[in-house]
Parts: C-alpha cells; sequence; structure tokens
C-alpha cells in the first residue's frame, strides 16, 4: 500500500541515526516494512547533501525506509495552511508518475492533519488524523495551546469536522474530542519495550534517586518539580533528582534549583541519547512528571517499560492509569507532588505493585505492535487486504 505521512518535521537527515524522535522513526520503519510510505515534511529544514535527488519530482531522501519529501517552510505566514495544502498536493502530482498517488494520507499534528484530510478529499482517498498534543486546549499564560485564538478555535473545529479518522494516545486527549463533539480511537504509538525493558525490583533507598525526562519548558513546569524535591528534603528525606530534555527555558529551573540550594541534589543532563537514558531509568527508584498539560508523553511510556513507578500532576498518561499504575497529584502543587513522593518512597511494596502495572499495560498496548495497528487501520479504510 501506498502510504503518505504528513509532518511538520522532525525527519531531516541525520535525526534518525540521533533519536531525535524515536516514536515517529520507529512508526515510519515499521510502517515501510511492507508498504511503500512517503513523508511529506511541511517546516522541517530543507537541505541539499550528496544524498539528495534535486528534481522537484523524486524523494529528497530516504529515512527509515521511507521517501521524504522535504518541502521547506512557506513564506506566507498568514496563509500557511492554505500554502501547505497546495505545497502537498503539488509534491503529491509533481511525484505521482513515478511514486503513484498515496492511497492513504496520515497527518500527525494539527496542521499536518488539515493538509491530510483537505489533501485526501482532492485525491479521494481516505485520511487519518493523529492528535499528539495541545490541539484542544487553551493555556494562555503558557503560550500553550491551539484554542487561545480565534483562528486556532476555527482550525479546530474545521479539523474535526472534515477529519476522516482520528486517532489519540491517551484516554485524557479521547476524553477533549469527545467533549468537543467528536469521536476518536485509542492508538498509542509504539515504543521499544524489549530494549527498554528493566526491572521492576529495584534496591531499596535511601538515597532514593527520582528522574524527570522532558524538554525544559514552561508547559512541562519543573519549577514544580525542584520545589518538591526541596520540601522532600527539608522534611528529612535523602533524595535525589537526574533531569535529561533540552533547555528552552533559558536556566531557569537551573536557577531555581541553585536557589532552593539543590546544586547536590539536582543533576541536569541537557539531552542525552537513549543508551544513557536506560542507564539512568535504572538506576531510578520512580520516575516524576510535574506538566500543566501533556496528552500522551513518550518518556512516561518508556519509563513505566523500563520497570519504574511514575507520580505526576494529573494529565496524559498518569491521568488515564491512576490510582491503579501511577499516582497523581494536582496541577502546579509542588507539596503535593512531594506527599506523594514521600509516601510511595516509603513504601516499596507500593512501588513495585505501582510498575508492574505500568510496564503490563506498555507491553500490552504500546509496544511496537501498536505501529502495526496503524497499517490494519489504513487497510480497513481502504478496504485493500494485508
Amino acid at each position: 500500500m501506498r502510504v503518505g505521512l504528513i509532518v511538520r518535521g522532525g525527519v531531516e537527515e541525520g535525526t534518525e541515526a540521533s533519536n531525535a524522535f524515536p516514536v515517529f522513526v520507529e512508526l515510519i520503519r515499521r510502517l515501510a516494512r511492507d508498504n511503500d510510505v512517503q513523508v511529506f515534511s511541511l517546516h522541517g529544514e530543507r537541505r541539499a547533501s550528496s544524498s539528495s535527488i534535486r528534481r522537484s519530482d523524486e524523494a529528497v531522501y530516504q529515512f527509515a525506509g521511507a521517501s521524504v519529501f522535504q518541502l521547506g517552510t512557506t513564506d506566507a505566514p498568514r496563509l500557511r495552511l492554505l500554502s501547505d495544502v497546495a505545497r502537498v498536493w503539488t509534491a503529491v502530482r509533481a511525484a505521482e508518475p513515478r511514486w503513484g498517488a498515496p492511497q492513504i494520507l496520515h497527518g500527525i499534528g494539527m496542521s499536518p492533519g488539515i493538509v491530510a484530510a483537505s489533501v485526501g478529499r482532492i485525491l479521494r482517498v481516505p485520511s487519518v488524523v493523529s492528535l499528539i498534543g495541545g490541539e484542544l486546549t487553551s493555556l494562555p499564560e503558557f503560550e500553550y495551546g491551539e484554542l487561545r485564538s480565534p483562528k486556532g478555535r476555527a482550525v479546530a473545529a474545521a479539523l474535526l469536522r472534515g477529519a476522516g479518522t482520528i486517532t489519540v494516545a491517551s484516554r485524557f486527549m479521547q476524553d477533549r474530542v469527545e467533549r468537543h463533539g467528536a469521536h476518536a480511537r485509542l492508538m498509542p504509538f509504539g515504543i521499544d519495550v524489549d530494549r527498554l525493558g528493566g526491572p521492576i525490583v529495584r534496591r531499596d533507598g535511601p538515597p532514593f534517586r527520582l528522574l524527570h525526562v522532558g524538554t525544559l519548558c514552561a508547559i512541562k513546569d519543573q519549577l514544580t518539580l525542584v520545589r518538591a524535591v526541596r520540601e522532600l528534603v527539608d522534611g528529612g528525606m535523602d533524595v535525589e533528582l537526574d533531569v535529561a530534555g533540552w533547555d528552552d527555558w533559558n536556566g531557569r529551573v537551573q536557577r531555581e534549583a541553585a536557589e532552593l540550594q539543590l546544586r547536590d541534589r539536582v543533576r541536569f543532563h541537557g539531552w542525552i541519547g537513549q543508551d544513557d537514558l536506560i542507564q539512568l531509568r535504572r538506576r531510578a527508584h520512580a520516575f516524576v512528571m510535574a506538566s500543566r498539560d501533556d496528552v500522551a508523553p513518550v518518556a512516561v511510556l518508556e519509563a513505566a517499560a523500563a520497570g519504574l513507578p511514575v507520580v505526576g500532576t494529573d494529565v496524559g498518561f498518569i491521568a488515564d492509569w491512576a490510582p491503579d499504575a501511577a499516582i497523581r497529584t494536582p496541577v502546579g502543587d509542588p507539596g503535593a507532588l512531594a506527599h506523594a513522593l514521600r509516601s510511595m518512597l516509603s513504601n516499596q511494596d507500593q512501588r513495585e505493585r505501582l510498575a508492574a502495572n505500568a510496564q503490563h499495560w506498555v507491553r500490552r498496548n504500546a509496544s511496537l505492535d501498536a505501529d502495526d495497528a496503524y497499517a490494519r487501520l489504513y487497510h480497513e479504510l481502504t478496504h485493500v487486504s494485508m
């Protein structure tokens, strides 16, 4: 089957090896085993290399077994969606003599979803839209969420009306879709559970080691996280925190940790590769997250696969799993987060029960086999036998 995936970016040359977006790399690789996959990247970096093919009707390069059409960034931001639809349509038509037209289009995110639905209608082929983040929320104080502006609300409404099939990774996001009067299939993306897997039983503390993985930014709210660590230390608990992820907050979290005199308790690793993350997970006693909004954080899936119990704010997978496979706390409340961590870290049996339940959920619902469910969905929608 010929599958057209539409993404904002993240499929630039070299990112496959660096694991910058491993969940999407694995999806593309899994789909490309048995399908002809064409990826249309709307706003990624467009560059030539020795492996690039210069003609407009051919793929720019190969990525995880797929052919990537790197469309670059439009110069018309006010008309970006219309421009994106036109550019993908033009790329499809130009490539059709050599590659064939896609039999199904799958957009990942808001603008790729609109493009997939629109071009799908023109081509008269089915479309799938995967909602993966802030498409249906508004948090203006954090400059987050597509519903903050009239334009964003109009685009979201059009997407929900026009999308052929909507998929989401968590019940948390599924509920949002349903509150807007639409229906979504629950279909998490797959992770490499076998590679990431780890033991449930850990050497007991103290010291207790916490792990957080995520981009440092306001919506992830690592300020609440380090303040919770301060409360734990003040309460006499010997605890340490490892933080891994890009810093998009200009050092604010590091300054907060320094002001709270946590330099010896909190270590900032920056972005690190999966091999190093595996080692951090296997040394940790628990994974902790303080996001203001996070509909389906892959870091939580990976932590659960590694055998870690999960504590965090009442969003995404944590909201889905609590109370049997995770502990949830109110958003923006370091005291509640510290209390939950103190209770769990002091109870090894609870840690192992939560970790076992979460790991079982991930193995059952979010292994790489989950990506095969997308192939089955494509065949269902196109009535093409596998």
